[in-house]
């Protein structure tokens, strides 16, 4: 036989082994020479719960594993406010607020007219490049189930969008979700899962189990999953309480069955895993009203039935903090005003403010471009939209958790573990920079990934890439870039 002939030969036998080793693993040859990457976000997980599980005795194997094998951070620096759509989607831009668009969870609404409670669910609203259009023009499959920011998502090949109808009571399956998900998938999720509509509560169930078939049955290279109850459990009795411990108890196992359908799906050796969430938590007990303040100093009228006739400044909470819009923002005159009314409630200890942030100061955090100021809460208290009652009142019973404050208070820190595919195995940082993310996403799929100067690959947490370098910042080690004091001042 000659050489070229024993080279065909051994070329026929190599293929054929790989096509059978590929059917064992019970994916195709394509799949395991593409990465996938599954990111998880639980919604208000505390960075200190998994990595000091031991001092509350918490039962999550699951954290436990991803982070002694892999690599983590002991928190993340997040954006402002630390609230959970702009955080998501820094999460998978790389942008801070005022690039990406996404200044808040709910959009401000002219206070004269009706309320209409509408969060920033639609995709549209993105200004920049996402992680999940990258993915797709480079012919990757994505998936995406409760992430923010979504409705309606051209790239997404199948999407179950986080969206409700916020005048209609909670419900597992809100009109609106049911209208923007991708046509047919929830019946498809419900006949695999072999449940009714009927089985599910407003939790996160729906959305692990949504999650498992979209893993076991279409095998997607980026799979987006929101987890939510922790958020809300948290809101209700405070971090650290023991319902909390539970609840985190409970998205560690949620956590197992995502890892065991890549398993079953023979996806696991290709793939990394990444746990991120949005924010901290802080503990509150007091609730500061600076809406009933603007009232008594004449800068919003109200009518008999404590309805908006007319504004000069107005307030849009974040929970740990507020911004202030300003009817007429160049009005010198009321802006002083404004500006001398809120600092007379902030400073030393005792205050409900713990600071107000200046335009320049909020320029620097990357936050929202339309804001006048933003009012800071004082560790323990929570800012609300009420406009009338006290100034000043104790929290009520099922509120004693906020988060929205500046987000390098340690409290307000963020999660990162990544573990698998592409991981350089048993790292860890001190802190992180929530906008150093995406690109390392897209550095760990092997995209070509459009994020701001600003934002840089984290390489010390991941092995480095060998083909021509993708556009997703360059190879530094964040560890040498300033983490606070602001985005913009610590990056140029």
């Amino acid at each position: 036989m000659s050489g070229s002939a024993r080279m065909k030969r051994r070329w026929i036998m190599s293929v054929a082994l790989s096509l059978i080793l590929a059917v064992l693993a019970g994916t195709s040859p394509g799949e395991t020479a593409r990465p996938h990457l599954v990111i998880i976000s639980i919604d208000g997980l505390v960075p200190a719960y998994y990595v000091r599980p031991d001092r509350w005795g918490l039962r999550i194997p699951h954290l436990r594993q991803l982070r002694r094998q892999g690599a983590y951070a002991e928190g993340v620096i997040g954006v402002y406010p630390s609230v959970t759509y702009p955080s998501h989607t820094t999460i998978i831009t790389g942008a801070l607020p005022a690039d990406h668009g996404i200044v808040a969870n709910t959009i401000f609404d002219e206070p004269t007219k009706p309320p209409t409670r509408r969060w920033y669910w639609q995709a549209a609203f993105i200004k920049v490049d996402t992680l999940w259009a990258a993915a797709r023009r480079a012919g990757l499959r994505v998936a995406s189930v409760g992430w923010p920011v979504t409705v309606e998502a051209q790239e997404i090949d199948w999407n179950l969008p986080e969206i409700w109808d916020p005048f209609a009571p909670r419900s597992a399956f809100p009109a609106p979700f049911r209208k923007y998900s991708t046509p047919g998938l929830i019946e498809r999720v419900l006949k695999w899962a072999k449940k009714t509509t009927s089985d599910y509560r407003p939790n996160d169930d729906f959305r692990v189990d949504a999650a498992v078939y979209l893993i076991e049955q279409m095998k997607p290279h980026l799979l987006l999953v929101h987890l939510i109850d922790l958020d809300g459990t948290q809101h209700r009795y405070g971090p650290y309480s023991d319902q909390a411990f539970q609840m985190t108890e409970k998205q560690d196992a949620r956590v197992g069955r995502l890892l065991e359908a890549l398993r079953r799906a023979g996806l696991l050796s290709s793939t990394t895993v990444a746990i991120v969430s949005d924010h901290g938590f802080m503990r509150i007990d007091k609730l500061f009203n600076p809406g009933v303040a603007l009232v008594r100093a004449g800068l919003i009228q109200l009518d008999e039935r404590g309805r908006v006739k007319s504004w000069a400044a107005a307030i849009h909470s974040n929970g740990g903090s507020a911004a202030v819009y300003l009817r007429e923002p160049e009005n010198r005159s009321v802006a002083l005003k404004v500006e001398k009314l809120f600092r007379a409630y902030a400073g030393p200890q005792g205050l409900p403010l713990r600071q107000i942030l200046t335009r320049q100061q909020l320029d620097r955090y990357g936050a929202n471009p339309r804001a006048f100021l933003f009012l800071e809460a004082a560790s323990h208290y929570g800012l609300t939209a009420k406009l009338r009652g006290p100034l000043i009142e104790d929290a009520p019973p099922g509120v004693r958790g906020k988060h929205g404050y500046l987000p390098d208070r340690p409290e307000m820190y963020a999660s990162l573990i990544l573990w698998g595919r592409g991981v350089r195995a048993r790292r860890h940082r001190e802190l992180a920079r929530m906008v150093d993310i995406a690109p390392t996403f897209a550095r760990l799929l092997h995209i070509e990934f459009r994020p701001p100067a600003y934002s840089r690959p984290l390489t010390d947490m991941i092995r480095s890439v060998r083909r021509k370098e993708m556009k997703s910042g360059p190879a530094v080690h964040t560890s040498s870039l300033p983490l606070t004091e602001g985005y913009r001042s610590g990056l140029r």
